[in-house]
């Protein structure tokens, strides 16, 4: 028995893990879904694609997250292995499968490892910080999600959370090719062959189900890219703005960038080039509304010691991953405090 479990050993899990850990006291086990820290391998992700998106002219996207111990800092080209307190236990390529419950309170972890199904009990608190496609699809696991979506998933419904799975944003990206020569005219010090407009925080929203409770079936992706007008407009005078600005600085960019184009010639140029962007958000949002998943203190609403602290939790995109890791640390204090 551990007083905590950490689902997710990125570098805001890890964090929250060695911050809980810090206490001698308190026994912390965290489940990675990676392997552990190494200098010889890059770090693997998770891929996973999506469905046809209507805004991108019916084609699809890969969805992407990193896994492995520590994070991406953890896996730099001078990166170290994270330290590991004494009071910690690591399972790594240790694959979640679904939350523990008894009654409505959290008890546990199950986890698939080398063929084996294993689980883990904790007495104080159980944490997800998988990241936003892979938390609200273990909750989802766990039977915590619309009822509607997890009958048809073959999934016992133990909480019935309407807002799980929804409001999941990714943000989109449309790389601006240029032509040949033209980088010496930007003054570029690297070698570059194009140029990226990026809609940070669209507002286009989506949405994230379970095909089927099996562990290994990816969930159904349906991020909705630039299914909201606004998201268009704004990538539409982003390139006006990109093809003038590089224009008056004689630098051309390449076909079929280089006409004259319409609006609706460059709306069908953006939906048929534009792509997913790595940063994903949503998912379990935090709010007071019927659609969050988690509360102020991030707990699960209506599940007694189950929390997320991931960007899953968040309503807009992060600009980095500080106000990700700060939100594992502010959990981490309030749970050793027993709040």
């Amino acid at each position: 028995m551990f007083d905590f479990l950490v689902v997710g050993g990125g570098a805001t899990g890890y964090g929250l893990a060695v911050q809980l850990a810090a206490d001698a006291a308190v026994q912390v086990a965290l489940v990675e879904a990676g392997p552990p820290w190494s200098r010889r391998r890059p770090r693997p992700t998770w891929r996973w694609t999506t469905v046809a998106q209507p805004g991108l002219n019916g084609r699809v996207v890969a969805l992407t997250a990193g896994k492995g111990l520590g994070g991406a800092v953890a896996w730099g080209e001078r990166a170290a292995p994270p330290a590991t307190p004494a009071n910690l236990t690591l399972f790594t390529d240790a694959l979640a499968v679904r939350v523990l419950l008894q009654g409505r309170r959290a008890t546990g972890v199950e986890f698939h490892q080398a063929g084996l199904v294993q689980q883990l009990l904790a007495g104080r608190a159980v944490v997800l910080c998988a990241g936003a496609l892979q938390s609200p699809a273990l909750l989802l696991r766990s039977g915590i999600g619309p009822h509607a979506e997890l009958v048809a998933a073959n999934v016992a419904t133990r909480h019935d959370l309407p807002g799980v799975g929804r409001a999941l944003l990714v943000p989109v990206q449309v790389p601006l090719p240029l032509r040949r020569g033209a980088l010496a005219a930007l003054a570029l010090r690297r070698p570059a062959d194009a140029i990226e407009l990026v809609l940070a925080q669209p507002a286009s929203r989506g949405r994230l189900r379970l095909e089927d409770k099996d562990p290994d079936q990816p969930p159904r992706l349906d991020p909705d890219l630039l299914s909201e007008r606004e998201d268009l407009e704004a990538l539409m005078q982003q390139a006006r703005q990109a093809l003038e600005g590089l224009r008056a600085r004689g630098v051309h960019a390449a076909r079929p960038w280089s006409g004259p184009l319409s609006d609706l010639a460059l709306e069908r140029l953006l939906r048929d080039r534009a792509e997913s962007g790595r940063v994903v958000a949503g998912g379990c949002r935090q709010g007071d509304d019927p659609l969050a998943v988690v509360d102020a203190q991030l707990a699960v609403r209506g599940i007694a010691s189950l929390y997320v602290a991931d960007a899953s939790v968040l309503a807009q995109l992060p600009a980095g991953d500080q106000a990700v890791a700060a939100l594992g640390a502010q959990l981490a204090e309030r749970l050793l405090r027993g709040g």
